[in-house]
């Protein structure tokens, strides 16, 4: 993407995606630990979709927009899968060995001491939050999100394929599919986190990108009536507790689809350099704060279990953890980059 005209809106939506995510950890981490608080950093729900689910949901639709602008034309597969590999791997390896030396000096004793050895491969291929679900592994940071993303980025150039020579088949096929799994899918992995039932995110990023671009005024206005609407209309003060949970995996790809509608909208209206120049700082270091921040946000609040902050000190606290997050992210980033320089 360096080599063309820079998409503003990814790097702020990239930012979003952050907080929310980073946000959602930090309450839930708390409420592991036993840490009270007056009140959230951000609300637990946005949308009608928790915060969590927004900033993954953004993401997805954010790695279908990047990966098709970046390889526009014709594809070179090999070069794409090992800038994949070069984009993913080293950094989460590096990552995963701190942590992993971290804990085993913390605990003076190996981390994870009952998940069989072999299952470390999970953890070499980035699928160890993923396939959490079947049994204890090795799984450190990362969460289910990367390997999710890695079968996606798997099927980038199928879809690419299909959404460049076939668009409305390709469209009716990824929406058929998404139907009926929805509906049948009854696997072990629960189905807000099955990778094919993240597609239709996925694919429609590389739609938008492809051939939308830049919505006009009553798509904008269309986008931000449904935001309104979903948030003036909380669904789980209007439906059951299960239909609230059946619903969540429409709720999360419809509210993820349209927040990046409205953001490219609203992006078009904003003329400052500096704000998005920010954001793209932030965004540059956003897989690094990825794999940082739930580790980081897990220890300090272990270490605030107990107390009871006011809505000041969960602010200052919050703030502490992104600091440090923050610190981690950087030299994590530099370290990656230097990493690759000596075995380019």
């Amino acid at each position: 993407m360096s080599k063309r005209e820079r998409l503003k809106y990814v790097d702020l939506l990239r930012v979003i995606a952050v907080i929310s995510v980073v946000a959602w950890h930090w309450t839930r981490e708390c409420d592991n630990a036993g840490v009270l608080y007056v009140n959230s950093i951000l609300p637990d729900e946005i949308f009608s979709v928790t915060l969590g689910d927004f900033g993954v949901a953004v993401f997805f639709v954010l790695s279908g927009i990047s990966l098709m602008y970046t390889y526009s034309g014709k594809l070179d597969i090999k070069r794409f899968f090992f800038r994949r590999f070069l984009g993913i791997y080293p950094m989460f390896w590096i990552a995963w060995i701190i942590a992993f030396c971290y804990y085993f000096l913390v605990n003076h004793s190996r981390y994870y001491t009952n998940a069989p050895k072999w299952k470390l491969i999970w953890s070499v291929l980035g699928l160890d939050g993923y396939f959490g679900w079947f049994g204890q592994n090795w799984y450190l940071l990362g969460e289910w999100f990367l390997g999710c993303l890695i079968f996606l980025y798997l099927l980038f150039p199928i879809l690419k394929w299909g959404i460049e020579k076939h668009p409305i088949i390709t469209g009716v096929v990824v929406i058929i599919m998404y139907s009926v799994l929805s509906v049948l899918y009854k696997g072990v992995i629960p189905r807000n986190n099955f990778f094919l039932l993240r597609i239709p995110e996925f694919a429609f990023g590389m739609y938008f990108v492809r051939y939308w671009k830049k919505p006009n005024f009553v798509s904008g206005i269309i986008a931000f009536v449904f935001l309104m609407f979903m948030q003036l209309f909380p669904f789980h003060l209007i439906f059951s507790e299960e239909t609230f949970r059946y619903t969540s995996i429409y709720r999360n790809t419809l509210v993820g689809i349209v927040t990046i509608v409205f953001t490219c909208w609203i992006c078009s209206y904003i003329k400052s350099e500096r704000f998005f120049g920010f954001c793209a700082k932030i965004s540059k270091y956003g897989y690094a704060i990825f794999l940082t921040h739930h580790v980081i946000i897990i220890e300090y609040t272990r270490r605030l279990s107990g107390y009871d902050l006011g809505i000041g000190q969960n602010y200052i606290a919050f703030l502490i953890a992104c600091v440090f997050t923050g610190i981690a992210s950087v030299l994590l980033y530099r370290i990656d980059k230097r990493t690759k320089k000596i075995f380019a």
